[in-house]
């Protein structure tokens, strides 16, 4: 019996230091974090960059352009006699955004109340642009009608509107 009561008090001080073993040496860690992106509106920059190409019809016909690397454009056309009279200008949209894709709506005719006179088209569709791209915004002036008695004047405004997308 003492034998025995020896057996049962070693196994029971192994067991004993076997719980104990697992209860010392079984320890969680855990690490809680968090983090925040901060939307910039300076990383989403589409804008207009390169020379303006201007086509010419007749070639009398006297222009200036720019749009000095911003998002607005400005042209001014003078000498347009007759009927017929064409001025293409031609920019360049550039996506020069941090991974942030650009998708381009077609250009539209947002101010333009001279329809008698003259005839303003556009020639781009809809399109994404990749950070790193470009594509080309045409806007072309058409006289429609030769003035006879007065000077016809116009102001044109054409929207190209750019929206971010992060596919």
């Amino acid at each position: 019996m003492k034998k025995r009561t020896g057996i049962i008090g070693v196994l029971v001080a192994i067991l004993a230091l076997g719980i104990g073993y697992a209860v010392v040496s079984a320890v969680t860690l855990n690490i809680n974090g968090s983090g925040t992106i901060t939307a910039d509106p300076d990383n989403f920059k589409v804008h207009y960059t390169g020379e303006v190409a201007v086509t010419k019809n007749p070639t009398t016909i006297t222009t200036t352009q720019s749009h000095d690397n911003a998002q607005t454009g400005q042209f001014t056309i003078s000498d347009l006699t007759k009927a017929g009279d064409t001025v293409t200008f031609t920019y360049t949209v550039t996506n020069e955004s941090n991974g942030i894709n650009a998708d381009l709506a077609a250009p539209t005719v947002e101010t333009f109340a001279n329809t008698e006179y003259f005839e303003v088209t556009t020639a781009r569709e809809a399109t994404t642009l990749a950070p790193g791209e470009t594509t080309t915004q045409t806007v072309t002036v058409t006289v429609k009608k030769t003035p006879v008695t007065q000077d016809e004047t116009e102001s044109f405004t054409i929207k190209l509107v750019a929206s971010p997308n992060n596919n």
